[in-house]
């Protein structure tokens, strides 16, 4: 009985974790002022406004929920093969899920607040972007960094040799992504003075290029190269039971690392405003949120299986 308790600890713990954040994030919606330009934008009570922007969020939380459960599980999985000379890389695995996971509701919460706070004071709004935008980046990034640590740990104790054409496949699908993130990034900023603020970012222009743009680029490479160097591990590793759990948690995690390059893609596209606008922004906002909520889903199911199979 202790034995389950223990191994059932990561579950409860993320969901009581994650029961005070959903919590929270919907006392706020209610209780935090209507933001006054989508009221008279779309012509809405106050009431309304914030049944609107709950209604809008919902999707989200069901996403929260299977990120969540989704690190629980690796992290119950990892618990499972402490002598296992892998058993680390799956806890540091585990650990860039918790990242990224945390990634989802923290920002959403700080902006509440802060654009809130922008809503009276219209000075503050260029901080409060600031500091949304840093938030946004620097979870997902140390998420990402975790999980390329944990995949290079694994394909090195299995001593994996990478096939020369795979790597230059993923190295021309990264410059292809990088390039047209960057075109569709410097659309908006002056490159002419690196000096100016007037950008979305509210950031000096090279500022914004080292801090942001940079690191996501950085993150999105990591975070491929991992879903790609797991990919090789699990094809190595011996045993049908043990691969196809493998690739759902590749699956997975791919489907994470798309979601978050396509969401920051959007932004490149139309930066963030901070408040809501009902437009194609939102709708495919919603969609790949849902798609990476897909790749939690998968890897939480990965992670279960691997855990069964060694209860066997």
């Amino acid at each position: 009985m202790k034995t389950d308790k223990w191994s059932s600890y990561p579950t409860r713990h993320a969901m009581r974790a994650l029961g005070i954040l959903v919590f929270t994030y919907v006392i706020l919606i209610f209780a935090l002022p209507a933001n006054s330009q989508v009221t008279r934008q779309y012509h809405l009570s106050g009431l309304e406004y914030h049944v609107l922007l709950f209604a809008v969020v919902l999707p989200s939380l069901a996403v929260w929920f299977t990120a969540f459960y989704s690190y629980s599980k690796l992290y119950q999985y990892a618990r499972s093969i402490p002598k296992a000379p892998e058993g680390s890389d799956f806890k540091r695995l585990a650990d860039g899920c918790t990242w990224l996971a945390w990634s989802l509701p923290a920002p959403a919460i700080i902006s509440l607040l802060l654009f809130a706070v922008a809503n009276t004071h219209q000075g503050f709004r260029g901080t409060a972007i600031i500091v949304v935008n840093y938030v946004s980046l620097l979870m997902p990034l140390i998420g990402f960094s975790l999980i390329g640590g944990a995949a290079r740990s694994l394909v090195g104790r299995a001593k994996v040799h990478f096939k020369p054409s795979s790597i230059r496949a993923v190295v021309l699908f990264f410059v292809t992504v990088g390039v047209l993130y960057c075109y569709l990034s410097f659309r908006h900023l002056d490159l002419g003075s690196l000096g100016t603020t007037h950008n979305p970012y509210h950031l000096p222009v090279w500022l914004a290029v080292l801090t942001i743009i940079i690191p996501y680029l950085y993150a999105w490479f990591v975070g491929l190269l991992a879903a790609y160097e797991i990919t090789v591990y699990s094809k190595q590793v011996r045993g049908l039971l043990y691969r196809q759990p493998l690739q759902m948690l590749v699956g997975g995690l791919v489907m994470v690392v798309v979601s978050s390059i396509v969401l920051e893609y959007i932004n490149a596209v139309e930066p963030r405003v901070g408040h809501l606008v009902l437009n194609l922004k939102l709708l495919l906002t919603l969609a790949f949120r849902i798609a990476g909520g897909l790749g939690f889903a998968l890897i939480a199911v990965g992670a279960r299986r691997l855990k069964k199979i060694e209860e066997v």
